[in-house]
């Protein structure tokens, strides 16, 4: 199994300069044996590994766990974009790595729908496809992840299409097609029915 550790030439660095320096080590192959692409290493987390310490010193109480969470990122942003690593793919890592942080320091995906689902709900409903902030990225990212596995363990396989091509951009006429609905309007609204009993706004 392939490791990147980084600093990438931390094994060369001095013993004095390495004991000031808790290196980040990520697996560099996914769950289905593919490489993930250098550019994530490289221009993803090396640019912001001080931020990704600070991050798990002060978030997650321990600086070691720093290589935890920027695994776990990786192979979260690999399994979504691939070799699509955007123009600024250390934003990408920085701005997930937070919601990993702050998820794994809440230790509840309670805490998850209470404070960020119904913030993210009226984003999804607006705009699937265009978040304009950081903000609302982090919202898109952590509600996707809900949603998807709450509708795996309700089994609802006409959700699980909905949503999906939704978030690809199609139309409810295009969704309504695929599922063989002939009523796209009652379709949607079946689907935000299920999304909002199973996502209540907090109020």
């Amino acid at each position: 199994m392939g490791l990147v550790i980084i600093p990438f030439d931390y094994d060369q660095l001095p013993e004095s300069k390495r004991q000031m320096i808790v290196p980040i080590c990520i697996v560099s192959i996914d769950r289905c044996g593919n490489p993930i692409a250098p550019i994530w290493f490289e221009k993803g987390v090396v640019p912001v590994q001080d931020q990704l310490r600070r991050l798990a010193r002060i978030t997650l109480g321990d600086v070691h766990r720093v290589s935890e969470l920027a695994e776990i990122t990786i192979h979260k942003l690999w399994e979504r974009h691939g070799e699509d690593a955007g123009r600024w793919p250390w934003r990408r890592v920085l701005a997930w790595a937070v919601w990993e942080a702050r998820y794994a320091a809440a230790g509840s995906a309670q805490w998850e729908i209470n404070h960020s689902v119904p913030l993210a709900l009226d984003l999804l409903e607006g705009d699937l496809n265009g978040p304009k902030g950081c903000e609302e990225i982090y919202q898109q990212h952590l509600l996707v992840d809900l949603v998807e596995r709450r509708i795996e363990q309700d089994r609802r396989p006409e959700i699980r299409e909905a949503f999906k091509m939704l978030r690809q951009g199609y139309t409810w006429e295009e969704v309504a097609e695929r599922l063989d609905d002939k009523n796209p309007e009652a379709l949607k609204r079946r689907f935000w029915r299920w999304m909002k009993r199973n996502f209540p706004r907090k109020r």
